[in-house]
């Protein structure tokens, strides 16, 4: 049995439909699955992208805590000696 674009399904209609089902379970079934496929690495790369900026935000935001608390320390240290001093000349 041939078909041709030519040739109409009018004579029988169970022939459009056999025609119809081997043809929407072979291909149809793994284009959609293709473009689900598509679409979720697109939306986990999307999703990646956005971890990233995050992940790179926070690196920065540390490297400033780091650096304020570097100063903190630095200020800590130079008010102890002073009140070290202190004490030491206070004492008789």
């Amino acid at each position: 049995m041939c078909f041709s674009s030519s040739q109409p399904f009018s004579d029988t209609p169970t022939r459009l439909v056999l025609y119809l089902k081997t043809q929407s379970h072979v291909r149809i079934p793994r284009l959609s699955r293709r473009r689900r496929m598509w679409r979720e690495e697109k939306e986990m790369e999307m999703i990646n992208l956005k971890l990233y900026m995050e992940n790179q935000n926070i690196i920065q935001e540390n490297e400033k805590l780091k650096k304020k608390a570097l100063l903190l320390h630095q200020e800590n240290k130079a008010l102890f000696s002073l009140l070290q001093t202190k004490k030491c000349s206070s004492l008789p």
